[in-house]
């Protein structure tokens, strides 16, 4: 890699900034809103929920400030270590009480007094890093299936694995779709990811099978898809939240699926909560900003100065613009309950934090922007442009 620079913040990419903290802004009060009654039962406080949202924004944008500061190779160097950290948390889950209590019948995260944090939010973007690294380090291994594709899928599945048996088969699955959407952008052959792909699936089939009320999910979502059966609690409520919004909303704090309607209202259901408040216009509103970060994030990937930032940047964009969209297609009953939160918009702390944290790697890239690496098509066309020119060692620090 080369020499680490100074980072160059008139260059970094402004809009993708406006609009991250644009729906950190929105989230906060919609946390307020829909947490308000919950919070008032609870402990007397109606705020609670909306003070220790205003902590969690403050520490990922800090975070995100600190990290976009650092060039992104030197993060890059680093997520071996994050990777290896990451494994270790996933796997001392498993030693239960008294630091991984069983909630809601999983075991995903840590209670340490009052400090509670999810690892896998933290080790899906530490399975970005080190994968960013490795599939450009070693490109050239990557066409051998079994001596360089297979020991990347293995890098992968020891994440995978884990978060799966927590239970969160959702997560596993996303982050499983993250890490292939990386080999894909990385030129793995298409055979490849096909065996790989059929095979995970199985797996994944095999486990919803084992796992009853992940079958019996799956399978009342289908017959309501093909037969208009029954919707479950979850859905109907979100629908009927997103209906009684209208066109313009029942205005901030008038929802009224949030008096224990709408289970997880300020988590996993936020979207139908801002569709009841602010309406169909704000809603769009909402997709329409997860969809200027997703093609900022593709801009900023294309004029990545290397390889290593147009994996890296790739991998941030699709997880990110993946949970968005999921979210959504779950409060509107196009896919199946995953319990996948918002980014930058849901209640939450590791996961809020890790998304702050991972825009300031995008933001990173930005500011080193490198046109030439944007022009060329793909890997090996940029690859083979490099060798064509002929004073190539002066341009070798692009390649590496």
């Amino acid at each position: 890699m080369r020499k680490h620079r100074i980072i160059d913040f008139s260059r970094i990419d402004y809009l993708l900034l406006e609009s991250v903290l644009f729906l950190v802004v929105l989230g906060a009060a919609i946390v307020y809103s829909s947490s308000s009654y919950r919070a008032e039962q609870m402990s007397g406080d109606s705020a609670i929920f909306f003070k220790n949202q205003l902590i969690r924004i403050c520490i990922g944008l800090a975070l995100m400030v600190f990290i976009a500061s650092v060039d992104y190779h030197k993060w890059l160097g680093l997520s071996p270590i994050a990777y290896a950290v990451s494994l270790f948390l996933l796997l001392l889950l498993f030693v239960g009480p008294p630091i991984a209590p069983v909630i809601k019948g999983a075991r995903r995260w840590f209670q340490l007094g009052f400090i509670q944090f999810q690892p896998s939010d933290f080790a899906r973007y530490a399975l970005i890093l080190v994968l960013a690294r490795s599939l450009h380090k070693h490109r050239e291994k990557l066409d051998d299936f079994w001596g360089g594709f297979l020991k990347m899928v293995g890098i992968m599945m020891m994440i995978v694995i884990p978060v799966a048996l927590e239970p969160d088969l959702g997560t596993a699955l996303n982050i499983a779709i993250i890490a292939f959407l990386m080999f894909f952008f990385a030129e793995v052959k298409i055979s490849y990811l096909l065996a790989t792909g059929l095979t995970a699936v199985s797996a994944g089939f095999t486990m919803m099978m084992a796992k009853g009320y992940q079958l019996r999910r799956m399978l009342d979502f289908i017959d309501h898809f093909f037969h208009q059966g029954e919707l479950g609690w979850q859905v109907k409520q979100s629908l009927i939240s997103l209906a009684q919004g209208g066109f313009w909303g029942q205005g901030i704090g008038a929802s009224r699926q949030k008096y224990y309607f709408l289970p997880e209202a300020h988590k996993d259901f936020i979207f139908s909560i801002v569709g009841e408040e602010v309406g169909f216009v704000g809603s769009v509103a909402v997709a329409v900003l997860f969809f200027i970060i997703i093609y900022r994030g593709i801009k900023i990937a294309q004029w990545a100065p290397d390889g290593y930032g147009r994996l890296l940047a790739s991998g941030i964009t699709v997880c990110i613009g993946g949970y968005a969209m999921i979210n959504m297609a779950v409060c509107v009953a196009i896919v199946p309950t995953t319990g996948i939160p918002m980014p930058f918009i849901s209640y939450g702390g590791t996961a809020l934090i890790s998304h702050l944290a991972a825009v300031g790697l995008l933001i990173n890239i930005s500011s080193q922007g490198s046109e030439a690496f944007a022009n060329s098509p793909s890997w090996r066309t940029y690859k083979k442009r490099l060798d064509r020119r002929a004073f190539a060692t002066g341009n070798r620090r692009l390649s590496r």
